[in-house]
């Protein structure tokens, strides 16, 4: 909707008031550009509890027709009480022609006009309305900050910095000590040098989040309950050092934004860059590993010698100070409703649908986790790779691997997969491994993981969507900024 497309009312309304005051203080220049100062103070003011102060704000600030401080606008409105946003609404009305009511509502639309810069100094402003929820947010947010994502999307998620308690290298016990889980339970399954680890979804619900040391391998598993993106990276500094992430309290594009505890710098859990902060100009991206998500019954009988979370020590390290209901769903059920402003989106799938997103040489595509269940066994191309995709029914599970020219194909034993000249493969966390070869051929696994539709969508417009059947597949480009 352009300018002129607000109704005639409005556009009245904001020429009455302007003509008032031109009137009343004829000496002004009220059609003048703002400094970065004189507009952050006045969208101050109209934050404030004086009405008439609010009222001069407004006239000012429609006055000067700066589309720049929109971008701070939305934000202001955030941290404005209901009753005092009748002024500020009507100058964001009046800058952007849009009759727009909600916060959400605002925050996508700003999403919508990447053309939009916001004006010098944002950051700081934006910093200072966040340091209301936690002092903490000056030092991730600052002036001059690089960033690689609009920091205008950026959104409180509901907690401050580590509001959520990340568990950093958390106590593990035996499978056969693990009474607690129940077998059709879900978990995230991790081999690395052959020790496997199992994280249960009924813990990760909570926590979000976890700094651990798998095969000799430092990992942080970063799980996005919004998005549903569970994903582990290798998290080795390149000095030779080690990351810890926490938990930042804020999101962008529904998905949650982690924090390195040496730097203070924003990461996406969804593509493991740095985003906004000290290490948001460098080429750094942590590296992806394999993770599945599947069953404690699935993983416990492939991997025996699997440990996971020891839940009754978990539960001890956070008494007195969080009262979490580790029972499974519980932590799904508490948030239930709850959800974040997001613009990119697709009508191409249902929002909700769980997808297995794969990454491969920058070419981003999505299989619906349930047309691969039901084929069992997916051959496809990908960033000129030739991969398959093996789903598990009985456990909901999903692995991709690399393959050879050959197609593979589902046989009775779900354990195994045959190539079209009939040779075995076994299926192995690791990696397919050939039947009767001496020299045990291996077909390496792939690094995919589970998502929400909507929430990779919001980060990967061009990926394409597998819909079934050999080599079936649809670009998605819809709503791309």
């Amino acid at each position: 909707m352009s300018k002129s497309s607000l109704p005639v009312r409005g556009r009245c309304a904001a020429l009455a008031v302007l003509v008032l005051a031109c009137w009343l203080n004829p000496e002004a220049n009220w059609g003048a550009s703002l400094s970065s100062e004189e507009g952050y103070e006045l969208v101050a003011e109209l934050m404030g509890g004086d009405r008439q102060a609010r009222q001069r704000a407004a006239t000012r600030l429609t006055a000067a027709q700066d589309e720049t401080l929109v971008p701070a606008l939305v934000d202001a409105l955030f941290f404005t009480p209901r009753q005092n946003r009748s002024e500020l609404l009507e100058v964001l009305r009046t800058l952007t022609g849009q009759r727009l009511e909600s916060y959400r509502e605002w925050v996508e639309y700003l999403g919508s006009r990447s053309e939009l810069e916001p004006k010098e100094r944002y950051e700081e402003f934006k910093a200072i309305l966040l340091a209301r929820i936690d002092p903490k947010y000056k030092k991730i947010i600052y002036a001059g900050a690089p960033a690689r994502i609009r920091l205008e999307e950026v959104v409180w998620g509901g907690v401050p910095v580590d509001g959520i308690p990340v568990l950093d290298h958390p106590p593990t016990q035996s499978a056969a000590e693990a009474r607690y889980l129940e077998p059709k339970e879900r978990i995230f399954g991790v081999l690395i040098a052959g020790q496997a680890r199992a994280y249960p979804l009924r813990i990760l619900d909570w926590h979000e989040l976890l700094n651990d040391e798998v095969g000799g391998q430092p990992i942080v598993l970063s799980y996005c309950t919004l998005c549903g993106s569970g994903i582990v990276y290798a998290t080795h500094t390149p000095a030779g050092g080690v990351y810890l992430f926490g938990t930042s309290g804020l999101l962008y594009r529904s998905n949650k934004l982690m924090f390195d505890r040496q730097t203070l710098t924003l990461w996406s859990n969804l593509t493991g860059e740095p985003v906004v902060g000290r290490l948001a100009r460098s080429p750094i991206r942590l590296p992806v590993l394999p993770v599945t998500l599947t069953t404690w019954e699935e993983w416990r009988e492939l991997q025996p010698d699997t440990d996971v979370l020891d839940l009754e020590q978990i539960r001890q390290q956070n008494k007195g100070e969080y009262q979490f209901d580790y029972r499974p769903g519980a932590a799904n059920r508490a948030r239930a409703g709850v959800s974040f402003p997001v613009w990119l989106k697709s009508e191409a799938v249902d929002g909700d649908t769980e997808i297995f997103a794969l990454r491969m040489n920058g070419s981003p595509k999505a299989y619906p986790v349930d047309l691969v269940l039901r084929e069992k066994v997916v051959n496809d191309e990908l960033g000129d790779e030739s991969i398959v995709l093996i789903g598990s029914p009985e456990s909901g599970a999903v692995r991709a691997y690399r393959r050879g020219a050959d197609h593979l194909h589902a046989t009775a034993d779900p354990s195994r997969v045959e190539d079209q000249a009939g040779n075995v493969w076994l299926v192995k966390e690791g990696g397919l491994v050939a039947v009767g070869s001496p020299a045990g051929e291996r077909l390496g696994r792939l690094p995919g993981h589970i998502a929400y539709w909507f929430g990779w969508y919001a980060f990967y417009p061009q990926t394409e969507l597998y819909t079934g059947g050999p080599g079936e597949s649809v670009a998605n480009r819809e709503g791309e900024g």
